[in-house]
């Protein structure tokens, strides 16, 4: 079993990486290399693609090292997968009272939105 990557750290320049998603004229699986790195709060970095695309302002969640992409692509199934397996119903809350949301998908207490409508009501809106 692959490795859980730590993608918080930047991507310094000249490393090898794989664009994670499809870009303009980039496929996802295309190897490139990092040419300007920049940001503090928001990572983005200037890629030349081994496709003669070089594009600049890829953010960092497009991109992965090289060495990581095969647990890259593994840990995005796996989320997939374990997203499939939680049922809908479970993801929303069952509404018995325990501050899940009763009835609405946004996990609002009943007793709020009963509240809103109230007001709404004697605002005339």
């Amino acid at each position: 079993m692959p490795k859980t990557i730590d993608r918080t750290l930047p991507i310094k320049r000249y490393k090898m990486v794989v664009a994670t998603v499809d870009l303009p004229g980039v496929p996802e699986g295309t190897v490139g290399k990092v040419r300007v790195a920049n940001g503090v709060s928001w990572y983005r970095y200037w890629v030349d693609f081994e496709n003669g695309v070089r594009l600049g302002q890829v953010g960092h969640e497009q991109i992965c090292h090289e060495s990581d992409w095969d647990a890259f692509r593994y840990d995005r199934d796996e989320g997939k997968r374990l997203e499939a397996e939680i049922p809908a119903d479970a993801a929303i809350g069952d509404g018995d009272g325990d501050g899940g949301a009763s009835g609405n998908r946004f996990g609002v207490p009943e007793h709020l939105l009963e509240r809103s409508r109230a007001a709404r009501t004697r605002f005339g809106t």
